[in-house]
């Protein structure tokens, strides 16, 4: 959803490898234009693969690339585990 300078991109109840090409259309949709401000939405995300750990390393370097803002909204516990186990969770703002 793109709103004004912001735009979200609510992610499944399993993000893995299969969801990559959906995934990059979504994010180069999003960031594309006058968007400022990048949502993703984990509140729905129980699992994360390696390979969605890595859409989220590339969502992070696309926007950060066009000078927009990117916030992971309210991960699940497990999500929540693989960002900080891998220290993801510091390259990335997270809000609960």
């Amino acid at each position: 959803m793109t709103t004004g300078l912001s735009a979200s991109i609510r992610l499944p109840v399993r993000f893995a490898f299969i969801d990559g090409s959906d995934f990059r259309k979504q994010l180069m949709g999003a960031v594309g234009g006058d968007v400022r401000h990048l949502t993703l939405d984990l509140s729905d995300t129980e699992f994360m693969d390696s390979a969605g750990l890595g859409m989220l390393l590339v969502a992070l370097k696309e926007s950060s690339s066009r000078s927009v803002s990117l916030v992971l909204h309210r991960p699940k516990d497990d999500v929540k585990k693989l960002l900080h186990l891998t220290r993801s969770d510091e390259r990335f703002h997270i809000t609960y």
